[in-house]
């Protein structure tokens, strides 16, 4: 009994043996903005080793084909991406040049879930520090202890390049102070890499730098590196361009009279539509609570609009515009591309309607379009809100509010119209933003808006219509506009 129980212990412990040293396996993606590829090769012989098994790279871009867009892959992608090619982890990583400098920033999903990213500062890719301590940062994000790899040979020790080799003759560089000489026998060790929060953008990259047996670590901050490829939500700066559309209408509250103003629908009024918005310190990598404010220009304007007359033939070009300037300030709720923002702000803005009458020789004519259709330019401090959601990774919407504090609302409060009037009102859209690609996005808006007049009785058409001036012949009028656009934005 005593043979074939030994059989078997030995058999177990032999199973168990190999199914502890099973490699790890490992999903590495293409490196985003590596166009010669270069950068992923470097990463590729950092991770794979004894201790992790990486699976091979056309296999992977099959796969990742299969998904879409390699930036724009969620949890559920990486899950996909792990269960199709039998992973333990998947690594994607994107690559940012500054100056000398370059930046990769990893997004990781390990053990079923995603797990904290990280970036790594360098100079060369081709240097034994940066890919030991690239190889040492993924191993202790996969939770794999050095040197552990089965049956795998140690590896034989790689030569320092000429980049990392010390060289005690040479003397140091005007940024880099000089070495005690009792360090100089010590082995530095370099560690580039800082978590990143969440998968959002590196806020600073930290380098830590130490020597064996030496003194602690030494930090030193850098400031955030430039990111040309911000998302959609938390871009540093936007300018759009595109068609639009506007329609006009107005209602008056009027006591009975044979002479009272006529309610009017306009037809819709094409034009073009402008938008821009900038976020200086984003702009200029100034990360912090003042990064999310900005200044924000809208302009509409509509072409081809005109009132018929009674008179065979003759038309009134009317003038109808919007120009609107903000400060503003955005609070991201996260700092991803699937992100929600709030955007708050106070401006001030135009609205003009105004029927070119000057050229009318038919004075009732005159008389009647002023009744009907009265001049407005107004001037008014608009405080709003807009919230920004993004439903997938291509498409966002967003619902704005703004209030419209009227300062003036020219023509139609002179003595010769309706005179002075309490008026206040409100603005609101709803737009779908499509994310086409990095850089660019269609925007389709519809706008509604609506202001409220209350006169005071002391104008001509409110309280002479029907020649008796002790009596209010118009109370109010109501001037409402529905609208829409849809243009083309670049995004930075």
């Amino acid at each position: 009994m005593t043979r074939p129980l030994a059989f078997v212990c030995c058999a177990i412990f032999m199973l168990s043996a190999r199914a502890a040293s099973a490699k790890p396996k490992v999903v590495l993606t293409q490196i985003e903005g590596d166009t010669g590829g270069d950068v992923r090769s470097a990463v590729a012989e950092a991770i794979e080793g004894k201790e992790l098994s990486l699976v091979g790279s056309k296999e992977v871009n099959r796969a990742v084909d299969k998904l879409g867009e390699l930036a724009n892959l969620t949890e559920k992608d990486f899950r996909t991406l792990a269960i199709e090619l039998e992973a333990d982890a998947v690594v994607a990583g994107k690559l940012d040049k500054t100056g000398g400098a370059k930046t990769l920033k990893f997004r990781l999903y390990v053990h079923k879930k995603m797990a904290k990213g990280f970036t790594v500062s360098f100079k060369d890719a081709k240097s034994d520090k940066f890919r030991a301590a690239l190889h040492d940062k993924i191993l202790d994000k996969l939770g794999v202890t050095p040197g552990s790899g089965g049956d795998d040979k140690p590896d034989k020790p790689v030569a320092a390049s000429d980049e990392d080799k010390p060289d005690k003759k040479a003397k140091p560089a005007d940024d880099e102070p000089a070495k005690p000489a009792a360090a100089a026998d010590a082995k530095p060790a370099a560690v580039l890499a800082t978590p990143a929060p969440g998968d959002g953008e590196p806020r600073k990259a930290t380098t830590k730098v130490a020597a064996a047996d030496g003194p602690p670590a030494a930090e030193v901050t850098a400031p955030r590196p430039a990111d040309p490829r911000r998302p959609a939500n938390l871009a540093a700066a936007r300018a759009e361009v595109g068609p639009s559309l506007l329609q006009r209408s107005t209602a008056f509250s009027t006591i009975q009279s044979a002479n009272k103003p006529n309610d009017s629908s306009l037809a819709p009024a094409p034009g073009v539509r402008i938008e821009a918005e900038v976020y200086p310190l984003e702009v200029a990598n100034r990360p912090g609570r003042l990064a999310g404010l900005g200044i924000g220009i809208g302009y509409d304007r509509s072409f081809g609009l005109s009132l018929a007359t009674t008179t065979a033939g003759v038309t009134v070009p009317v003038n109808q515009s919007m120009l609107s300037v903000d400060l503003r300030y955005r609070l991201a709720f996260g700092d991803t591309p699937m992100s929600s923002t709030l955007t708050v702000g106070v401006g001030y803005g135009r609205r003009e309607f105004a029927p070119q009458r000057g050229g009318l020789a038919d004075q009732q004519t005159s008389v009647n379009i002023a009744r009907d259709l009265p001049t407005v330019d107004y001037s008014m401090v608009m405080p709003g809100a807009k919230f920004r959601m993004p439903l997938t990774p291509r498409f966002a919407a967003s619902l704005g509010v703004a209030g419209l504090l009227i300062l003036d609302a020219g023509g139609i409060q002179k003595a010769d119209s309706y005179g002075q009037a309490t008026v206040y009102g409100i603005q609101s859209a709803l737009a779908l933003d499509i994310l086409l690609g990095k850089r660019f996005v269609v925007r389709v808006a519809g706008e509604f808006t609506q202001l409220a007049f209350t006169f005071q009785g002391n104008g001509q058409l409110s309280n002479n219509v029907d020649g008796n001036t002790a009596t209010v012949d118009v109370t109010g009028m109501t001037d409402r506009a529905i609208g829409g656009s849809a243009t083309f934005a670049v995004v930075y």
